[in-house]
Parts: C-alpha cells; sequence; structure tokens
C-alpha cells in the first residue's frame, strides 16, 4: 500500500455522501497525496459533487487529485480503497415493503430485518454483485469500505466475491444520545428530560446534544449485528468507573416514552442496547402486530421528510458552487471512511470503536464466519476485531436467528432463488402459507427490480 492512494467512490452523486464523506477526505492530511476518482451513474449529480469537490479542495488548499467518470471500470484498476454508498429508489421502495407486510396484519420498519429486509436486500444486490465481481477483477486485493444497507449482507455478499471489506455504520452514536438521557443526572442535563424521539428535527437535535454530552464523558463497548448492538461495558472516561450500576437505578425513573421498547428489553436482558426502538423492531417478535406497534409507539422513517432533506441538500451544493451560498461544510467524524483509509495507510494501529467485520472469535459464542459489529484494531494489515468475549446467551440467540436469515437471504437474493428467501421467512413467520404469499406479492411487486427472480433454468 503506497503513501499515494488510489481511492475510488461508488455512488459519489449522493448527496449525503458528497456533503459527509467526501469533505472528511479531501480535508485528512494523510490522504493528501491521493487519487480520488468519484463514480455514479447520474452523471448531472456526479457533475455537481465534482464541481463541490472542487470547490471544498480550493477552500482548503488541498493537493488531494480528483476525477470522475460515469464507468466503473475505467475507475477501479489498482484500486487502493473503494467506498461504496448507494441506493435503489430508497424512499419509493422501503415504504411499499412495509405496506405489503401491513395488508397481512404485520407491522415492521421493512429496512434491515424481518420480511422486508428481503426485497431491500435483494434489490441492492442486483445492482451491487456486479459492482462487486468489477472490484475482484479489476482491483483483487484492494479493501471495500462500505456504507449501503443492509451492512452485514453487502458483508457477505463481498466474502461470496471473495474481496475484503469493512462495513461502516454511525448507529452508535444513537447509543450514546440514549446513554445521555439515562445519565442525564450524572452529566447535569436538567433540560427536555420527558421527550420522544421522533423523525423531527427537534427531536434529533436533542438527542445528539445527550449524545454529544455523553461521548464526551464516557466509554461505550458495544458488539453485536449491525443495527443490533449491545452495551456490553460502559465505563467513565479517566477514572474507569463502571456506570452500569448507575444505569440501571436512573433506568428505575425514566420518562417512560423514551425509547419504550429498548427501556422493555434493557429491563430484560440488562444490557442496554444501542439502536434505538426503530431498529430493534427489525430484529424482534416483539412489535409484529398493530396492538404492539402501537404499545412500544414504533414510527417507520418519515419518507417525505427524507426526500425533503435531500432536495434541501441539493439546492444547498447548488448554491455552493455558485456561490450564493457560503462554503459552511465540515467532515463528520461520525461516518469515519477518511479515518479508516488513512489508519491503513499510515499504520495507526487505530481503535475503531464500531466496524462490521468476520467474526473470527470476535464474539465468542457468534459463528465464525458472521458479520459482526464490534470495535476494532486498524492497521496496515487491515482490520482485527477485538475480542469482547461472549454475549448473554439470550441477546447471542436473538443474533444467530438473524446471521441465519441474512445468509440465506443473501443467497437468496444472489441467485434468484425464491425458495431459499421462504426458508428465511420460515424463520421469522408462524404461518408458511402466509409466508409464501408475501413472498409472491413482494418478488411481483419489484419484478422490474429483480429480474434474475423470473428467470426460468
Amino acid at each position: 500500500m503506497t503513501s499515494d492512494p488510489k481511492i475510488v467512490i461508488i455512488g459519489a452523486g449522493s448527496a449525503s455522501f458528497g456533503l459527509e464523506n467526501l469533505s472528511g477526505i479531501i480535508a485528512h492530511e494523510d490522504l493528501q497525496n491521493a487519487t480520488l476518482t468519484l463514480v455514479d451513474i447520474n452523471e448531472s449529480h456526479l457533475k455537481a459533487i465534482y464541481a463541490l469537490s472542487e470547490r471544498i479542495k480550493g477552500e482548503w488548499k488541498s493537493n488531494i487529485e480528483i476525477k470522475i467518470t460515469t464507468d466503473r471500470k475505467k475507475a477501479l484498476p489498482d484500486a487502493d480503497f473503494v467506498i461504496l454508498s448507494v441506493a435503489i429508489d430508497r424512499e419509493e421502495t422501503w415504504s411499499k415493503d412495509h405496506e405489503i407486510a401491513k395488508k397481512y396484519g404485520i407491522y415492521h420498519y421493512a429496512e434491515n430485518g424481518l420480511m422486508g429486509s428481503f426485497t431491500h436486500t435483494a434489490r441492492g444486490l442486483n445492482f451491487i454483485m456486479p459492482i462487486l465481481y468489477d472490484i475482484h477483477d479489476l482491483c483483487k486485493n484492494t479493501w471495500l469500505i462500505n456504507f449501503t444497507n443492509p451492512v452485514p449482507r453487502i458483508g457477505y455478499a463481498a466474502e461470496h466475491a471473495r474481496i475484503k471489506s469493512i462495513g461502516v455504520c454511525h448507529q452508535i452514536w444513537h447509543g450514546y444520545g440514549i446513554l445521555g438521557r439515562y445519565l442525564a443526572k450524572d452529566l447535569n442535563i436538567s433540560e427536555n428530560l420527558d421527550f420522544e424521539v421522533k423523525w423531527t428535527d427537534e427531536s434529533q437535535n436533542i438527542l445528539a446534544e445527550f449524545a454529544i454530552a455523553a461521548v464526551c464523558e464516557y466509554d461505550i463497548i458495544a458488539a453485536g449485528i449491525n443495527h443490533f448492538t449491545w452495551m456490553l461495558d460502559v465505563r467513565r472516561k479517566y477514572s474507569n468507573e463502571d456506570m452500569y450500576p448507575l444505569i440501571h437505578r436512573e433506568a428505575k425513573n425514566l420518562y417512560p416514552k423514551f425509547e419504550p421498547l429498548t427501556q422493555h428489553i434493557f429491563k430484560l436482558f440488562k444490557l442496554l442496547p444501542v439502536p434505538g426502538d426503530c431498529h430493534l423492531a427489525e430484529y424482534v417478535p416483539y412489535t409484529l402486530t398493530k396492538d404492539n406497534w402501537e404499545k412500544y409507539s414504533i414510527q417507520l422513517y418519515d419518507f417525505e421528510r427524507g426526500k425533503k432533506q435531500r432536495q434541501h441538500m441539493w439546492t444547498r451544493i447548488n448554491n455552493i458552487i455558485s456561490g450564493k451560498h457560503p462554503m459552511d461544510i465540515h467532515p463528520n467524524p461520525a461516518e469515519r471512511g477518511d479515518s479508516i483509509i488513512a489508519e491503513m495507510l499510515t499504520n495507526a494501529n487505530a481503535y475503531e470503536q464500531a466496524v462490521n467485520i468476520v467474526n473470527n472469535g470476535t464474539i465468542a459464542n457468534l459463528p465464525n464466519d458472521a458479520i459482526v459489529e464490534a470495535p476494532a484494531l486498524i492497521n496496515s494489515f487491515g482490520v482485527s476485531g477485538l475480542k469482547v468475549g461472549k454475549l448473554p446467551e439470550g441477546i447471542a440467540a436473538l443474533c444467530r436467528r438473524e446471521i441465519s436469515i441474512a445468509k440465506i437471504i443473501t443467497e437468496s437474493s444472489i441467485k434468484g432463488d425464491r425458495d431459499l428467501a421462504l426458508q428465511a421467512f420460515a424463520l421469522m413467520l408462524d404461518d408458511l402459507d402466509l409466508a409464501e404469499k408475501l413472498i409472491d406479492e413482494y418478488l411481483l411487486t419489484n419484478k422490474k427490480y429483480l429480474p434474475h427472480f423470473f428467470t426460468k433454468n
């Protein structure tokens, strides 16, 4: 690996990626000799992100070389790092997955876990597998740094394509927000204690304030699987005080509507979950009915808010490019793509709090070939998961079930195999006839994205 690395970003035309990750790569002092190639099939978005990146580069006096292409095969040869950040008609398809299940009386979040994750995975992999095969053929020794959901299933697909990968997710920050609310008294926070986590700017900003306060005061060691990790240990920085006794005491007085599913599961399993109620509801069977969905006040992702945010982002990008808006962009340390690349290049032996990697004994009672999320050491040899011991057996059993489902659905999605998908549904539902109806409706609704499921062998 050289000091003048070649970095390729596939999906660089994503507005959120352009502002969140691109600025970090351009700004990082250890990446100033890099060549950065931006790739996207949307040429107009790609040109806008290129213009933005050149503006950032000029403002920050960066030496990084930036190129663009719509043809990934021109960008990939000899790449040292490939960053993947793509999505397929995200809001439109995701909302349909949720509505189809609801027709059959099933309420679920429909992103990375449970039934809706089948089509989310299959749609993504139908587009992504050719990319992974090209990486294998054109830059076999590269590291794939994946931001695309479902993160673990892209990891299994990367294993299938025989390429090295790290999955990156910022969900640990939500865990710090939860921790900050539980320990608000210890943090001397007295405002906004009685609030619900919702998909509103106000609620998300409040949670972010708790997270910032908590990350300055405490260290979390969390492990499990993506969007389903658990705080195995919480310590006060500098003094190393175990915070769990205080967490358990404060939990008794918590506002009942603050992440109620998280509160109930914490009471049951004695470890605090990281991801928050929306993602917890993807992996546990406790919210599948309308009554329980409402009991825990589970809310679906706000698709209209997501669309408006993306439109606002593109307006902001275009205004920055034209000079109508100040260049007020800053690297987001939560995303970490730039830091992981730099840590490998400089042999930093750096601690990363949460990455998605092949288990290989990192979590003792999960399968060695599972994609897990855990702390790791990053250096020029790559990534090494830090051994965290065993999860409590009840939690491990929930994780093992999801690992099996994820493996089967990934294989089904790659092969276009309906019967394999049905096997996965048999692990999630108590009615096989219902499972068949649900799969068939998912497939028919998504036929244009999943032609390989309809090809006769």
